[in-house]
């Protein structure tokens, strides 16, 4: 029999999603101390059987002018892919008595699932249906970096394989770290870069206290790639975490079209993850095949795709509602927010 008990110790929690095939950076023990920084409230609710652990979910309290609700970033997690469905239905019993005692409009949650296994935990009877919004990217690109860096450059495009070892010829030069107080310098790439192709970035405090969540275990590390006149050209930001890499943002100026830094970039990212002894490399988010042509992730596929990664389709976004009277006009609101940004 499963039982529930919230965790306190940020060793037991992260040490059990470190243990799993896939660590979501975003169910650590960290990213839910990032959210407190910034206001909000966070809890882990751990899945007992016999007294080990073999499931559970970091649920952040949102309350936003919109509505409450409680969130699970890339949650719940289970040991294994078969005991998903016990596991999300123990969790959910549970949430929704907590639900009501903090008075919030309904649970969200967007499992690290595959859309296909996600057809057979039947989300619709447990009460869950789609969110009008999409809370994390429900397509992404995943690279298994457990080959040779031989092998990992023989997979990836043509194109990409020769622009890495053309940024390496000329020069161009690649530095690392794993301090905020190195950001400086990204968050004026970050406003270009957003300026230039019209997207809403995450805002310098989103990014810094992120960071700084992560920075105590060195799991957090910015990449700047510097043209050979030592002119900063592009940056990213890259989480290290149980056995996945995230590569969670970019920027570029793209002063020299025939030395695309961003290539390099990644790549020494890459390598830093095989360094670490890690598993996979986390693109992050990529259009659908299906995207319209005005996508914001339509310009950036490409580049995430031609690294070689596979295409991971998770399930949706999708809320167990709690309180109706709250939840729709919330409902509403993210609609309408999601016909303004395109998807």
């Amino acid at each position: 029999m499963l039982r529930i008990r919230r965790i306190t110790d940020p060793h037991e929690w992260d040490e059990f999603v470190s243990s799993l095939p896939f660590s979501p950076m975003t169910q650590a023990y960290a990213y839910g101390s990032f959210y407190g920084t910034m206001g909000e409230e966070f809890f882990i609710a751990g899945c007992y059987e016999n007294e080990q652990l073999v499931g559970g979910a970091l649920v952040i309290v949102i309350r936003a002018k919109r509505g409450s609700y409680f969130y699970l970033p890339y949650g719940p997690l289970a040991r294994t892919h078969e005991r998903f469905p016990e596991i999300l239905h123990t969790i959910t019993t549970h949430l929704v008595d907590e639900a009501r005692v903090q008075k919030v409009s309904c649970i969200r949650i967007s499992p690290f699932i595959d859309i296909q296994l996600g057809h057979d935990i039947h989300l619709p009877k447990l009460g869950y249906q789609k969110a009008p919004i999409h809370a994390l990217a429900e397509t992404t690109c995943l690279l298994d970096i457990t080959r040779t860096e031989e092998e990992l450059l023989a997979r990836m495009n043509k194109n990409h394989r020769n622009l890495i070892r053309r940024c390496q010829k000329e020069g161009v030069t690649i530095t690392s770290f794993t301090s905020h107080e190195q950001l400086a310098e990204f968050h004026k790439l970050h406003s270009f870069t957003a300026k230039k192709h019209h997207f809403v970035r995450f805002s310098d405090q989103y990014v810094e206290r992120e960071f700084q969540a992560f920075e105590k275990e060195k799991q957090a590390v910015v990449f700047y790639a510097h043209l050979p006149d030592g002119t900063l050209d592009s940056g990213a930001v890259v989480y290290y975490y149980g056995t996945t890499a995230a590569y969670r943002h970019g920027a570029s100026l793209g002063k020299n079209s025939k030395i695309p830094t961003p290539y390099l970039i990644q790549w020494s990212a890459i390598q830093e993850a095989k360094r670490r002894g890690m598993q996979w490399y986390n693109f992050w988010g990529i259009a659908p095949d299906n995207a319209k042509q005005n996508h914001p992730f339509k310009g950036i596929t490409h580049f995430k795709k031609g690294f070689g990664g596979i295409v991971q389709e998770l399930i949706e976004c999708h809320d167990l509602i709690i309180d109706p009277w709250r939840y729709y006009p919330m409902r509403i609101f993210e609609t309408i927010r999601k016909i303004k940004r395109g998807f």
